[in-house]
């Protein structure tokens, strides 16, 4: 089996031409409220019944809700919740193909479909992200393998710049891009509490900036680093936020916090309570599932916690049970090229592995 090109995702489903964005020019759109989903939908969907996509804050539903927002904002999709590797569904988004537009940048584009710059950096490294020809067309790689994880409450996965909120009440999924603590001041990795909310807060600088600032704290407003929003964690002086600097999201800059676009932050915060268990993982490999076959996503190991990433990938095959079901050199190619995108690399084998996938142990 032979994966589609890692800069080629033509052949993939859903890739299709696509400029209604969830944002146009960084402003925010209105958004439905998630109490509004309906649990059923009466309309027959054209689109694939496997999961459900919302495109700007990813909304993934267990139940079938309405095809369309009024917005246009929405793409729905059907995820089933089947423990067989064959049959359930861990991936979701979609490929978009995007027109560029006059006086667009890649940092532009990035915001309109809620991804982070370097998600598509990494998926494009020859292109330059200030001077894209007006026209040309590129695939916006809007998908993603949902971590290891309970299936509760708000992961963010550090290699990957993604934070994802499993939303019980909905039965629902959002994900959106992040920026993470720097190799000096790195994102913890653990188990954490929503301890504290607040609206304009005000910014207690970090001892290794106030030089900088030449002050200890900022008072709320336009020019405070941390936004409008706030959700402090159980460990001091870490936490979730906005920022003044919405082309900062998507990078490796920060000083430990968690950063999401404004109007991500502002979306998340009422629905994100005091006591949510905020679990700050580290995997820059994933293995997923979607229509019967066995894709991996692989990110840098920016924080270099993995040894040896060939050993790692294979004990967490192993651990899958489908070690006997992948190609191994499809899996070394994705390990080379890193581009965080899913790539095929098997299906599920019954019973057990099979002879194909022995033949590349």
């Amino acid at each position: 089996m032979r994966s589609p090109s890692r800069r080629d995702l033509s052949r993939w489903p859903d890739a299709r031409e696509e400029n209604r964005y969830p944002r146009h020019g960084g402003a925010r759109v209105r958004r439905s409220s998630p109490n509004r989903i309906p649990r059923r939908s009466s309309k027959r969907s054209i689109l694939p019944a496997m999961m459900r996509l919302r495109v700007g804050t990813l909304l993934v539903s267990i139940t079938l809700a309405a095809a369309v927002w009024a917005d246009a904002r929405a793409r729905s999709y059907l995820a089933p919740v089947s423990e067989d590797p064959a049959a359930r569904t861990t991936i979701v988004g979609r490929v978009y193909r995007h027109t560029v537009q006059p006086g667009e940048t890649l940092l532009d584009i990035a915001r309109k479909y809620d991804m982070g710059i370097t998600e598509l950096q990494t998926f494009y490294p020859n292109l330059d992200q200030w001077l894209l020809e007006e026209g040309s067309v590129l695939q916006i790689p809007a998908f993603w393998i949902l971590p290891a994880a309970k299936g509760e409450g708000i992961v963010i996965n550090v290699p990957e710049l993604r934070l994802y909120y499993f939303i019980a009440k909905y039965g629902a999924i959002w994900t959106y891009p992040v920026t993470i603590g720097e190799k000096e001041t790195p994102t913890p990795i653990g188990t954490f509490r929503v301890v504290e909310k607040a609206v304009d807060p005000t910014w207690n600088i970090p001892e290794r900036l106030q030089h900088k600032y030449e002050e200890k704290s900022m008072p709320p407003g336009g020019d405070n680093p941390i936004g409008k929003y706030w959700l402090g964690l159980s460990r001091e002086r870490y936490g979730i936020h906005g920022t003044d600097n919405a082309w900062s999201v998507g990078r490796i800059i920060s000083n430990g916090c968690i950063r999401l676009y404004p109007e991500d932050m502002e979306i998340l915060f009422p629905e994100a309570p005091k006591e949510t268990v905020v679990d700050i993982v580290y995997q820059p490999v994933k293995f997923g599932f979607r229509r019967g076959e066995i894709f991996i996503e692989v990110h840098e190991d920016i924080y270099g916690r993995i040894k040896n990433l060939d050993r790692h990938t294979r004990a967490l095959a192993k651990k899958m049970g489908i070690e006997d079901s992948v190609d191994w050199e499809e899996v070394r190619m994705a390990l080379h090229e890193k581009s965080g995108v899913p790539v095929p690399v098997g299906a599920p084998a019954e019973g057990g592995g099979g002879e194909q996938s022995a033949r590349h142990r």
